[in-house]
């Protein structure tokens, strides 16, 4: 399992190398379970809620960042996402996907799944950001993956998009040993 993970995180920085900001991909795990098609059954009314902590530019506002993510190629296109209230998963749709930008300590999946309050994040970096990307059902973890970008453009949400469909197709990638 961890050489499946290593691999995996190998590919995603091979796919981002294509990309004009130099990234890395790490921390990627899933349930067993989870495949990208679970990204349409996530979806609630309007999409997939997406409770965000921090930010990646200065500029950018929380729905300006949900409107922004795309699904990777194939079975989910169509999947839309919007911004929700940090802990309004308490009341409402039991499926969303956490953004943590800049986190304060090191990526943490089980923790971010479980906030009911607004994140510490850590001082923006003058160049680039980091974002913990995370999937609770509830207070629990579906899916997750690690993200840093080392160099952007402030408000460059093209690229912002390219990374976040990159980090996801890395974090639902079908382990190529899986043979059900």
């Amino acid at each position: 399992m961890r050489c499946a993970r290593l691999a995996c995180a190998l590919l995603a920085v091979g796919l981002l190398a294509s990309c004009d900001e130099p990234t890395v991909i790490s921390n990627v795990d899933k349930l067993p379970h989870m495949t990208l098609q679970d990204l349409w059954t996530m979806q609630d009314g309007r999409g997939i809620p997406v409770e965000i902590h921090g930010k990646p530019y200065r500029i950018a506002t929380h729905r300006d960042l949900a409107d922004a993510i795309r699904p990777p190629a194939g079975s989910a296109q169509g999947v839309k996402f919007y911004a929700t209230p940090a802990g309004s998963w308490t009341g409402g749709h039991a499926w969303r996907m956490v953004l943590h930008f800049n986190p304060s300590g090191p990526p943490n999946a089980y923790q971010d799944c479980k906030r009911e309050t607004v994140a510490v994040t850590a001082e923006r970096p003058e160049t680039g950001f980091s974002v913990n990307v995370s999937f609770c059902k509830r207070d629990e973890w579906q899916a997750h993956g690690y993200l840093q970008v080392l160099k952007s453009t402030e408000g460059d949400y093209e690229a912002y998009s390219n990374h976040m469909a990159t980090l996801l197709s890395a974090i639902f990638r079908e382990d190529p040993g899986d043979q059900r």
